[in-house]
């Protein structure tokens, strides 16, 4: 606690010298801000003053960071000095975790400087190198600022595969890169979270995943198989063996969870697997909007129909030739 008292005490009076500074940068700059200089000592001199104690110089700082935010916010919305604050403030403190994920949502959202953002986000990376929440800001830089969906996907990965993340970052994950077809970065991503992982339940969903994309790249081998048998024999197929019997493929693909390869009505080739894992999912989140939905109302929605009619998404079902079915009574969806 003295240790702590006298860190406090030198720290005053360095801002007490600072401010003797500024009065003398006031009479030179005139015109600049008398808190350009305040909010910015240089950080080695700080850490020479404070005895090691520079993480509590960086809370400070960061104190007045977040209040000169909120008077810019108000005031001329420049945040000129918001960067250099940031570097400051991390410098003093390399493992202020909270200063690099909100200081890149500031630099990115109120600045809009997306490569201060990123690059104040990756310096946090080297210093924190298991910390899920550094990768997540950039991936969602490059996803919501950008628009880069394939640079939001790799960083989201690098996310996923950090220490010990929520299930909603994993979940991000995967979608981004199915939707950009990585398949190399989603398996690298779930073999990661199975080196890393401690809980037995994420890493068999790893496991599992990892055949999901296998399969998904063989569904996509076998569309390219259904172009060339229509390009050669000016029709259709009707399944994967007409694929195997026009020496297409070698043989019908083996699904190792137990699913089967088929072609949809629509010439499209899907597996059994997938779509039992998707209909899971999707019927997962529209049983929250049915619950969201009697906490705002009272009561179970009479129809699927009036769900939507206040709002709530209703996915599609993931086979064609199926639709969710609801009752109304217990306001379960299946």
């Amino acid at each position: 606690m003295r240790r702590f008292l006298a860190a406090i005490a030198v720290v005053a009076v360095s801002f007490a010298c600072t401010t003797l500074a500024q009065r003398k940068a006031d009479t030179i700059r005139g015109a600049r801000k008398a808190e350009d200089v305040l909010y910015f000592p240089n950080e080695r001199l700080l850490k020479s003053f404070t005895c090691g104690q520079s993480s509590v110089v960086a809370d400070i700082l960061w104190l007045k960071c977040i209040q000169y935010t909120s008077k810019e916010f108000h005031g001329d919305f420049k945040f000129t000095l918001l960067d250099r604050m940031l570097g400051t403030i991390t410098r003093l403190d390399p493992h202020f975790v909270d200063a690099y994920k909100w200081g890149g949502v500031f630099l990115a959202m109120l600045k809009r400087d997306n490569d201060a953002s990123i690059e104040l986000l990756a310096s946090g990376i080297e210093k924190n190198p298991t910390r899920w929440e550094l990768p997540f800001e950039i991936a969602r830089t490059y996803v919501l600022n950008r628009h880069d969906g394939v640079m939001g996907a790799k960083w989201m990965a690098v996310a996923a595969s950090t220490g010990e993340p929520p299930r909603f970052v994993v979940d991000w994950a995967k979608n981004l890169q199915q939707k950009h077809n990585l398949g190399d970065i989603e398996r690298g991503m779930w073999r990661q979270i199975i080196q890393n992982t401690t809980d037995p339940n994420m890493r068999e969903t790893a496991q599992r995943r990892i055949i999901e994309v296998d399969l998904r790249e063989t569904c996509r081998s076998l569309d390219e198989a259904v172009k060339r048998y229509q390009e050669t024999k000016g029709a259709a197929p009707t399944s994967i063996d007409d694929l195997a019997a026009a020496g297409l493929i070698e043989e019908r693909p083996a699904d190792p969870l137990g699913g089967a390869f088929f072609i949809n009505r629509k010439g499209a080739v899907q597996n059994t697997t997938l779509l039992d894992s998707q209909t899971e999912e999707r019927r997962v989140f529209l049983q929250g909007s049915i619950n969201r939905y009697k906490e705002q109302n009272g009561g179970w929605p009479s129809t699927l129909d009036a769900l939507h009619a206040e709002g709530f998404v209703i996915p599609t079902h993931p086979y064609l030739d199926r639709v969710w079915q609801y009752d109304p009574a217990t306001g379960d969806a299946r």
